[in-house]
């Protein structure tokens, strides 16, 4: 530019020059030849070539001037012409929306720079001139960091250039610009014109685009676009769509939504269209029709869209396939909720805004109403006892406070016939119809209540029990050192003696207390039976004239002559008879009489269910009383069943316990006002030919045996040192300690020094030492030949009752006579 601007200035001087020698030769050669034509005196041909020189002169200097004037005039028109055009360029240039700089290549240094881009970068032009191309281009880690100035190079060899980078303003902010850069020659230079603009906006656009493009396209369910335009055919559909159809994307846009959705045809969807196109959103279920054939239930949501003109419906859908499946899950799952909450055995109920909304058949019939239905629409305090009602509401407002669950407490009902009914409630908040409510799960605990009750009464029994058979425990080692020594008094005086009728007197008030005992411990310890063998006619005897004493009853009693004998536990049946009469005199508060019959019987097999035939016992007890409730019948012997205001209901079922131990049976029948009658089947004992004499003819039958050597194991000295008085009575030798350990050690030793005591006395029970039965078991491991005898005041202890399980050869029950102690060791021996 520059080298064609001194062009035309040299081209302008030569014209003039050109000009001015034409004119001069012309002047000269003209001037002469004219001159040499009209004038020949060489004088005046001098003079006038003198004037005619001062005339050139003259009219070249005019000519001169009028040349460069023209040539002023010219430059300086054209001097205007490119200020103006200057200037319109730099407003232009100024005013671009664009940031125009102008770049050196071989630097990248920035030549010139307009106003926008100075606002844009937040520099000064002075400060703008100082930078380079590489400087105001942030650094980008997805391209190379050269990468401006190789793209500068390429538009200086004369290869436009177009990319998009981050640039950096004056105060850091980075932004995206879209570059183009062109080669330009500018006076003369080879410069880079590049052109800038803050794209940043669009960048924003483009990801937002290419976000929800993804978003669209990976989508799992599937999106689409209709055209109404073109008969409601596929616009657009994501791959989602494709796969749920079983069709490509050419496929689907070849159909129309009728011939794949069958619940729509034309006009329906026109009116669908058309109220979108109003502003509604619409979602709707229907069903689609897929590749196979099958028709699968789905949820639709479209929108009105304007898109290149054009308008379309935009929208989603989902497969409720499983949606569907599940709600029919779920209306099977509440029908049988439903049921299962009808057959559940407590109450339940849901209450919301204070009023019951539901009940099953059981918390109907707890609060006393026929109908569920009959309890819609009621307070749910209504149905509170008032003691418990602030109570209650305080659980509600605390339920659903902390939306939490009520764990079960104590409340009592009150039914609609105003009888308070007790009950152990637990409820929880939820959410019943869209309304916050409680549902509440009630169990009626009277009967627990009741049973609670009776298993204080049974536990204080227990206790009772406990010190009774302590107490029959002591006393009977106390009557032990009596009845010893009566026996041993009965042995060392004559038959004849005055003093043997008061001693046999004092062993019968024994043998009585010792029926007291027994009566005790069965009481307290039940157990199995410790079975010998015994006539029925005395205890009987004894047993029903001491049970009525002091009472305004009287009594018959029938027994049969040839009555058969026991094998039994003299001591429970004498509690099974106490029991009977007693409860007989309680069912006469006025006086009667109770008739007590005892016969033979021959039971068939199925006469007296469930006892197998044989012979038996027949034991009746028949009273004049107030009888008995049939529906009583069935629960008297069930425990701590009771009609009487201070029974403990436990009577009877340990008489039934006792007959049914001894493989009898109890039958009871009962009629109101007239009596009733109980009916005892005990096996009896025909094995044992005879039958045995009366106790009070009985004779005591001592039986020596001289020479044997007896150890014997008891904790109290009284009977240590009786024991040891007896058996050397009878001829014995003997040895005592307290306890199981020093029997154990004892044993050993006479083993080991080659001597085996013949018998072994051990009592069952030492506190706080070894006792019988565990020293019996040491001892069968050290000698399995040795014989044992077992010793207890607990005479319902299992191990009385089957010693020779527990590996005894024999028992002593205490209180037990001389005679007894000679009886058992002459069978063991």
């Amino acid at each position: 530019m520059k080298n064609k601007t001194a062009r035309t200035d040299r081209m302008a001087a030569f014209r003039i020059v050109v000009v001015y020698a034409i004119f001069g030769c012309l002047w000269i050669l003209c001037s002469d030849t004219v001159l040499g034509w009209i004038i020949h005196d060489p004088v005046l041909i001098t003079r006038i070539a003198i004037y005619k020189g001062l005339l050139f002169v003259l009219t070249t200097a005019f000519l001169l001037y009028h040349l460069i004037a023209r040539h002023v005039r010219r430059l300086t028109k054209a001097n205007r012409r490119v200020a103006a055009s200057e200037e319109r360029f730099q407003a232009i240039y100024d005013n671009m929306l664009e940031a125009v700089l102008i770049l050196d290549p071989a630097t990248g240094k920035i030549v010139d720079v307009n106003r926008t881009t100075c606002e844009l970068f937040g520099f000064s032009r002075t400060e703008a001139l100082s930078l380079t191309l590489r400087e105001i281009c942030s650094e980008d880690s997805s391209v190379s960091e050269s990468e401006p100035m190789e793209r500068l190079a390429l538009a200086a060899k004369g290869i436009p250039q177009l990319l998009d980078r981050v640039a950096r303003k004056k105060a850091g902010t980075l932004f995206w610009a879209d570059i183009s850069m062109r080669k330009a020659e500018i006076n003369g230079d080879e410069l880079v014109i590049a052109l800038l603009r803050d794209i940043s906006e669009r960048k924003k656009i483009e990801e937002d685009v290419a976000f929800f493009k993804k978003l669209v396209e990976t989508s799992r369910d599937p999106v689409y676009v209709l055209s109404p335009r073109q008969d409601w055919r596929m616009f657009y559909a994501n791959q989602a769509a494709c796969v749920h159809y079983g069709m490509t994307l050419e496929e689907l846009q070849q159909k129309r939504i009728p011939d794949w959705d069958p619940d729509f045809d034309m006009a329906s969807l026109d009116r669908v269209f058309q109220q979108m196109k109003e502003g509604q959103s619409m979602r709707f279920e229907t069903r689609h029709r897929v590749a196979s054939g099958k028709l699968v239930p789905v949820e639709v949501t479209t929108n009105y869209l304007v898109h290149g003109g054009e308008e379309l419906a935009f929208g989603y859908y989902h497969d409720i396939s499983e949606r569907k499946r599940a709600e029919e899950e779920l209306r099977e799952s509440e029908a049988r909720y439903r049921g299962l909450v009808e057959m559940f055995p407590e109450a339940i109920y849901i209450h919301t805004g204070g009023k019951l909304v539901f009940a099953n058949s059981h918390g109907a019939r707890l609060v006393g109403v026929e109908h569920p239905e009959d309890l819609y629409g009621r307070e749910a305090l209504d149905f509170v006892h008032p003691d418990y009602r602030d109570f209650v509401t305080n659980r509600i407002k605390n339920a659903f406070e902390q939306d939490s669950f009520n764990p079960p407490v104590e409340e009592v009902f009150l039914r609609a016939d105003g009888v308070p009914v007790q009950v152990e409630v637990s409820s929880v908040a939820f959410t019943y119809h869209g309304a916050k409510a409680l549902q509440v799960v009630a169990r009626d605990i009277s009967e627990r209540k009741k049973r609670q009750e009776e298993l204080v009464k049974a536990q204080k029994l227990e206790s009772l029990g406990l010190l009774a058979g302590g107490i029959a425990h002591d006393f009977n080692n106390l009557l032990t050192g009596i009845m010893g020594n009566l026996s041993m008094m009965r042995e060392e005086l004559p038959t004849d003696h005055p003093l043997q009728e008061r001693l046999s007197r004092c062993e019968k008030a024994i043998n009585q207390t010792t029926g007291l005992t027994c009566q005790l411990l069965t009481f307290s310890r039940g157990g199995e039976p410790v079975k010998k063998l015994f006539d029925l006619r005395p205890v009987l005897r004894d047993t029903i004239s001491f049970a009525l004493r002091g009472s305004n009853v009287a009594l018959e009693l029938a027994m049969a002559d040839d009555l058969w004998s026991l094998e039994a536990d003299e001591g429970q049946l004498c509690q099974v008879l106490n029991n009977l009469i007693i409860n007989a005199g309680q069912a006469m508060p006025n006086g009667g009489t109770v008739r007590v019959e005892v016969d033979n019987c021959r039971l068939s097999a199925v006469e007296v269910p469930p006892l197998a035939p044989g012979d038996y016992l027949l034991i009746s007890v028949i009273d004049q009383g107030i009888g008995i409730c049939p529906e009583y019948l069935d629960k008297i012997f069930d425990p701590y069943f009771t009609t009487k205001e201070s029974g403990s209901g436990l009577g009877l079922t340990a008489l039934y316990s006792i007959v049914r131990k001894h493989k009898g049976q109890v039958l009871v029948s009962s009629q109101i006002g007239v009596g009733t009658t109980f009916r005892i089947y005990i096996p009896a004992c025909l094995e044992k030919k005879g039958i045995l004499p009366a106790p009070e003819d009985q004779t005591p039958l001592m039986v020596s045996i001289d020479g044997a050597f007896i150890l014997v194991m008891d904790d109290e000295l009284q009977i240590r040192e009786l024991s040891e008085e007896m058996l050397r009575l009878i001829g014995c030798r003997v040895e005592s300690c307290a306890g199981g350990e020093e029997l154990i050690e004892l044993y050993r030793q006479g083993i080991m020094e080659g001597w085996r005591p013949d018998a072994v006395i051990m009592d069952l029970t030492i506190p706080g030492k070894m006792g019988g039965l565990e020293a019996a078991q040491r001892i069968m491991e050290i000698d399995r030949e040795a014989r044992l005898i077992v010793s207890s005041g607990y005479s319902n202890d299992p191990v009385m009752a089957n010693y020779r399980a527990y590996g005894f050869a024999g028992f002593l029950i205490k209180p037990y006579r001389i005679d007894d102690l000679s009886q058992v060791l002459n069978r063991v021996l």
